[in-house]
């Protein structure tokens, strides 16, 4: 296809690592950063120092912490990369200057803590109802960069917008699938972050390979309930976006969340494992609205409302997963 103008929102390693390979496959990109100092970094230096060091980026990638001049670049694409704790704020002040034409795309995973809206669809009601693509699944953005082989969905309600994404995006180290399934899409890559930090705590606690097992079969099967008492499809977490990031987030070593379970297995504080992180564990800020959204929608939630309880409530991981244990007998698929 024809080279794109793109602006990348979000200079964090996923938004880096997108940007980076979008410039390597021909578009014209400019990577925003909220960040004026590591804007100047990354234009002396050619790398994210602070999210993604000791990556070289593409000579023709651009760099602006000005958001209406990213919106005037980005005449072609908007690609939202933002943590989805500043994607209300972000796309307040984005929106105005958002070109008519542009094709709006969300890689963030997460859930609006207040709203408890997903990703597409805060940013459709910052642009008055306007569709928006999302992209998700099993991704670190680290391998990315490195370009080993990646798959990831890209879904819409929009096929032909989910097609116009899947080609500007692919190239020889990352596959696109199409899907016409937003709401499943982005559950998976928002509620895996939650299963993750069960899986890093059992890790923690060195229960062994079976524990994780289950915890990561177990997730999906109420990642699943939930995605289906909203409207999405028990096939798309099945797939790349669902069951693909899932295992990934709960086995890689790269997962920031599966990272702040197991310092919370081994008896470490969650303020004193923030503090000590630099890039953002999204599952912390995700798991009340887990539960928030299992609540509403009348969805079973009993891990992520462990993992809140672990997190929020001063519980002790060895008696949550007691409970979990020791919940009422039942049929897997019930």
């Amino acid at each position: 296809m024809e080279p794109l103008r793109i602006a990348v929102i979000g200079a964090g390693a996923w938004g880096t690592s997108l940007a980076d390979l979008l410039s390597e496959v021909g578009h014209e990109v400019t990577l925003w950063a909220i960040e004026d100092d590591l804007c100047a970094r990354m234009k002396e230096k050619w790398e994210n120092d602070l999210y993604l060091p000791g990556i070289s980026l593409h000579p023709t990638l651009r760099y602006t912490s000005d958001l209406a001049e990213a919106a005037s670049v980005g005449q072609d694409m908007l690609l939202s990369v933002v943590p989805s704790k500043f994607l209300s704020s972000v796309w307040d002040r984005l929106a105005p200057s958002v070109h008519e034409e542009a094709l709006i795309v969300s890689a963030t995973k997460g859930v609006d803590e207040e709203t408890l809206a997903l990703p597409t669809e805060l940013i459709e009601r910052h642009l008055g109802g306007r569709s928006v693509v999302c992209v998700s699944g099993p991704t670190f953005a680290r391998e990315l960069a490195e370009r080993k082989p990646t798959a990831i969905a890209a879904a819409s309600r929009d096929a032909a917008a989910a097609r116009r994404v899947q080609e500007a995006f692919s190239a020889f180290c990352l596959r696109v699938y199409t899907g016409g399934d937003p709401i499943g899409t982005q559950l998976g890559g928002a509620l895996k972050k939650v299963i993750a930090l069960a899986a890093g705590v059992a890790d923690g606690m060195e229960l062994g390979h079976t524990t994780r097992a289950a915890l990561i079969v177990r997730g999906l099967a109420e990642m699943s309930r939930l995605g289906a008492a909203m409207g999405g499809r028990p096939e798309t977490l099945a797939g790349l976006a669902g069951m693909g990031d899932l295992v990934l987030t709960c086995t890689g070593d790269l997962s920031r969340n599966r990272t702040v379970g197991l310092r919370l297995g081994r008896g470490e504080k969650l303020d004193e494992i923030l503090a000590s992180m630099r890039a953002v564990a999204e599952g912390v800020a995700t798991a009340p609205a887990a539960v928030a959204l299992g609540k509403k929608f009348g969805a079973e939630m009993p891990i992520s409302a462990q993992v809140h309880a672990v997190l929020f409530e001063d519980k002790d991981p060895r008696e949550a997963l007691g409970e979990l244990m020791a919940r009422p007998l039942k049929a897997e698929g019930s």
